[in-house]
């Protein structure tokens, strides 16, 4: 593993170190309404779906599996997520209409899901990371964020679905892992590392993996040859 570090940590310093405005570029809330969503075209996989409901301005994230999970681990999966979305600069690297004042990467100035117990256990998660304290508290989205969210999915999939090509999917095999201990999920740029003994469970680092070493020692086991 090349860097000691849980990936999920170095992303918490990073999100914790960025901007936060109030309002957008447009004078609009800087704020984003989350959820769980499926890739469309029976892709394999889940990810987070991100959008500002005042402006449009949406993203999808990752590509694991989430809805089947305990509150507790979906959010391990979703908090680092939503943490690499905005400190990735949402994967743009030209200017952001919505935001073209801000030059950089930006946190928002709140946040927001769909279900109140996803809501607490994101919540919770964040400040157990140590995730700065404004953003702690994820809300529940009003009536009106989740109708313009669902019709801003809409267009999203609609354009996705235009342009996939499921014969080329290079991502699958990434689906099913997550790093044990933090709950960050690869990508064809971030992998992971299975247990050198085992094999059958994944770490993102080397801090990941002594964090858990007591634990997964009682169920350590070479596999059968």
């Amino acid at each position: 593993m090349a860097n000691s570090k849980s990936k999920t940590a170095i992303l918490v310093d990073k999100f914790n170190a960025l901007t936060r405005p109030m309002l957008t570029s447009f004078h609009l809330p800087n704020h984003y309404h989350f959820t769980v969503k499926p890739l469309p075209l029976n892709v394999p996989g889940e990810g987070v779906y991100l959008v500002n409901p005042y402006n449009g301005h949406d993203h999808f994230e990752g590509r694991t599996r989430i809805t089947a999970l305990s509150p507790a681990e979906q959010a391990k999966i979703i908090v680092p997520l939503l943490l690499e979305s905005f400190v990735t600069r949402f994967d743009t690297p030209g200017p952001i209409y919505e935001m073209h004042k801000v030059r950089t990467a930006w946190a928002p100035w709140s946040w927001s899901t769909t279900d109140a117990t996803l809501a607490l256990a994101v919540s919770a998660r964040l400040r157990a990371l140590g995730v700065r304290s404004e953003l702690h508290k994820v809300l529940v989205s009003d009536f009106d964020q989740v109708q313009t969210a669902e019709a801003q999915w809409q267009r999203w999939k609609r354009d996705f679905e235009s342009v996939a090509n499921p014969a080329l999917d290079e991502g699958r095999s990434n689906v099913d892992k997550k790093c044990a201990t933090c709950g960050f999920t690869p990508s064809l740029d971030q992998g992971l590392q299975r247990c050198g003994r085992c094999k059958r469970i994944s770490y993102c680092s080397r801090d990941c993996q002594k964090a858990d070493w007591r634990q997964h020692k009682v169920r350590c086991n070479a596999p059968a040859t």
